[in-house]
C-alpha cells in the first residue's frame, strides 16, 4: 500500500526534506511525496541583503527553478503542486489547498509536513510573499526603489537591518545616505547569548562604513508623503525625520494562519514534541521557522532536516523508534557587511571577521544555490 507524505512549503526546510525522502526512503518502502508549494522559484534570499542593489546578483542566480531538480525520481513517487494551503482537516487526513490557478483541491495524507516558513512582518520581500511572480515584481519594484533614494533609513538592527545596511553603505558609499535605527546602545545589543565584542565590532564597521547610527528608539510611525516618493519618519523620542526610502525589517511571523488554532502556541508557532511531531498529533510534523522547538536561523535548518527525515523515515519503513531532537545549545551568527566587513560567533567564541569574510561575504553562497535546490547538498554538508 502506497504511504502518502504531504510537505507543505518548499523553502529551506521542505525542499531538502523532500529530496531526502525520495532519495533514501522511497526507495524502500511505497511512497508518494506531495510538494505544495505557492512558488514555482527557490528564492535565494540569504544573499537577498546584497541582492536588492540592482545589478549586483541577477535574477537567475536569485530564483532557481524547482521542479527540475525532481526529474531523476519515479514521475508515480512524487507530485509538484503550486498553490498554497488553506486548511488541515484531522479528522480524516487532508489538506485544503487553493491551485496558483484558482481552483481548490483536498489531497489526502499518511504523514503531514509544515513547512511553510515566516515572512518579514512589514511585507518586504527578503523572504517569499506569494507565487514566484508576485515575489519578483516586488523584488524589481524594490530594487528600483533602492537605486532612486537618495537616503535610506532602516528600521531594526537585527542580523537582516544590519547586513542591509552594511551592504547598502559599501556598494553607495557616500553617494546615499544609510541610516540604521538601533533600540538600544550597541547593534544586536538586545540578542541573547551575543557577546560584547561582536556587538562592537559590528558598531565600529558600521562607523568606518559611514552607516548612520540613531540608538535608544524604535520607529514609532513611518508615513508616505503626498509625492508618494519619500517617508516621514517619527521616533520613539519624538524626533522626526525624512527619507526617500524606509526599510523596516524588524519581526518575523510565521506563515501559520491556515493551521488549526489548538496545534499553535500563544505565539502563532507550530507547537511541536521532543521529536518535532505536532503536540497532539500523531502524523503531523513541523520543521524550520514554523515550529518553537530552535530559534528561526537558518544556521540550524541542516540538523532539523537530518532528523525529520530520520524520524519519517523509520515511521514509513517501521525500521525503529523515532528519536528526540536534539536542539542547538550554543550561539551561532555570521554576518557579513558587505564583501569585506563581516564577524560572527559561535559558542562563546568570537571568530575572525576575515574568516567570515572569506567563508560568506565574498558570495553569500550563490555558488551554491544550484546544488541546495538541485537536491544534491544540505547548506553544510551532503545530502
Amino acid at each position: 500500500m502506497v504511504q502518502t507524505v504531504v510537505i507543505l512549503g518548499a523553502g529551506w526546510s521542505g525542499l531538502p526534506l523532500t529530496h531526502k525522502l525520495l532519495k533514501y526512503t522511497a526507495p524502500k518502502t511505497s511512497l508518494k511525496v506531495v510538494l505544495i508549494t505557492p512558488n514555482s522559484h527557490f528564492f535565494w534570499n540569504v544573499a537577498a541583503t546584497r541582492g536588492l542593489i540592482p545589478g549586483e546578483i541577477p535574477d537567475s542566480s536569485m530564483f532557481i527553478p524547482i521542479a527540475p531538480g525532481f526529474d531523476r525520481y519515479p514521475s508515480d513517487c512524487f507530485e509538484f503542486v503550486l498553490g498554497a494551503a488553506t486548511g488541515i482537516n484531522q479528522d480524516v487526513n487532508s489538506v485544503q489547498v487553493v491551485t496558483n490557478g484558482g481552483s481548490e483541491r483536498s489531497i489526502t495524507y499518511d504523514q503531514l509536513v509544515i513547512a511553510t516558513g515566516s515572512h518579514i512582518a512589514s511585507g518586504l520581500p527578503l523572504k517569499p510573499i506569494g507565487t514566484h511572480e508576485q515575489t519578483l515584481e516586488r523584488w524589481h519594484d524594490l530594487q528600483k526603489q533602492v537605486q532612486e533614494a537618495k537616503s535610506i533609513l532602516i528600521g531594526g538592527a537585527g542580523p537582516t537591518g544590519l547586513e542591509v545596511a552594511g551592504e547598502l553603505a559599501a556598494k553607495y558609499g557616500s553617494t546615499k545616505e544609510i541610516t540604521i535605527v538601533l533600540s538600544g546602545t550597541k547593534p544586536l545589543g538586545d540578542s541573547a547569548g551575543i557577546n560584547d565584542s561582536v556587538c562592537n565590532i559590528l558598531d565600529n564597521d558600521l562607523e568606518k562604513l559611514g552607516v548612520g547610527v540613531i540608538r535608544n528608539v524604535k520607529v514609532q510611525t513611518a508615513t508616505k508623503g503626498e509625492d508618494g516618493r519619500s517617508w516621514h519618519i517619527v521616533l520613539s523620542d519624538g524626533k522626526r525625520l525624512s527619507a526617500d526610502l524606509y526599510l523596516p525589517l524588524f519581526g518575523v511571523q510565521v506563515n501559520t494562519s491556515f493551521i488549526p488554532k489548538e496545534l499553535l502556541d500563544s505565539h502563532g508557532n507550530v507547537n511541536q514534541d521532543k521529536s518535532m511531531k505536532v503536540k497532539g498529533t500523531n502524523n503531523i510534523w513541523a520543521i524550520g521557522d514554523v515550529g518553537n522547538t530552535e530559534p528561526k536561523q537558518l544556521t540550524l535548518t541542516d540538523a532539523q532536516i537530518i532528523h525529520v527525515a530520520g524520524a519519517l523515515h523509520a515511521t514509513l519503513t517501521g525500521s525503529g523508534p523515532v528519536a528526540e531532537y536534539e536542539p542547538a545549545n550554543k550561539t551561532m551568527i555570521f554576518l557579513s557587511l558587505g564583501r569585506k566587513f563581516a564577524t560572527g560567533q559561535i559558542g562563546s567564541w568570537r571568530l575572525w571577521g576575515w574568516t567570515v569574510a572569506w567563508v560568506k561575504g565574498r558570495r553569500l553562497f550563490v555558488d551554491t544555490a544550484d546544488g541546495y535546490v538541485g537536491g544534491e547538498r544540505l547548506r553544510h554538508g551532503s545530502m
